[in-house]
């Protein structure tokens, strides 16, 4: 979907984009085939024409940075599949304890179809979290725009996400969905473990309060909770950007989707 949408260009918000459109450009490549458009003027086409071969120049390279610098937050889902290799699905528990008390106590980050979790007071630090995260070019959260990817920065304030983030709590309300990672969940029939349907991040702080008490078993289904969570993302991650795509996918159908 990257490459079918001009709203990046300067000048370019969703009326400009659907003008486009209606002269039969529909990806960068018709864009700058024709070297623009006939409602602007020559400087403008050949800004826009010299934008959208850098945009090109940087999606085959796989410069996230460039994205990252450059791509609308709200767009950066449009990257789903172009660093389909490249993503990592993150979720973090905490204590939930007031600031400046509150402190991380699980990273789950699921990759490749491997789940590592980082637990506090075992190997959990901002080295490890980096670490772990080497090498991705799109990480996908649940409202971690505002809670994980902040959180992780007060404890560990050289950490630095530098990189696109699908976020699905945000691309769902675009959707017009509303709620929480279970509620989404449940709307798409999305299932968990029945030792862990129906907890919450309430559930997660006092199973973290009763391991750090010694009682047996709290860390693991903490743990368990951890991975629903996490692995959960990856689904859940396809159903949106699927219905996302869908509704802005012009007549020809599915077979517009990847290009």
């Amino acid at each position: 979907m990257i490459r079918r949408t001009f709203t990046m260009l300067p000048g370019v918000g969703r009326r400009t984009d659907r003008r486009i459109r209606r002269e039969g450009i529909e990806r960068w490549d018709d864009f700058l085939e024709r070297r623009g458009v006939r409602f602007a003027s020559p400087a403008r086409n050949a800004l826009w024409c010299g934008l959208l071969e850098r945009w090109r120049d940087a999606l085959a390279d796989g410069d996230e940075k460039f994205f990252h610098q450059h791509l609308p937050r709200p767009e950066h889902w449009r990257l789903y599949e172009v660093f389909g290799d490249g993503l990592a699905f993150l979720d973090i528990e905490t204590t939930g304890q007031a600031p400046p008390n509150d402190e991380t106590t699980v990273v789950g980050v699921y990759r490749g179809g491997e789940l590592t979790q980082l637990v506090a007071g075992r190997d959990l630090s901002g080295d490890a979290v980096d670490g772990v995260l080497a090498g991705v070019k799109l990480l996908v959260t649940f409202f971690g725009v505002s809670f994980d990817l902040p959180f992780l920065q007060k404890e560990f304030s050289w950490l630095r996400f530098d990189l696109p983030h699908y976020d699905l709590c945000f691309a769902a309300k675009r959707l017009g969905i509303q709620g929480g990672l279970k509620k989404v969940e449940r709307l798409y029939g999305l299932q968990r473990d029945a030792d862990v349907a129906g907890m919450d991040g309430y559930d997660a702080v006092k199973l973290w309060q009763a391991h750090v008490h010694g009682a047996t078993g709290a860390l693991e289904k903490l743990l368990r909770y951890n991975a629903a969570d996490t692995v959960n993302l990856a689904a859940l991650a396809d159903i949106i950007y699927e219905r996302l795509c869908a509704a802005e996918r012009p007549a020809g159908g599915a077979a517009e989707r990847r290009q």
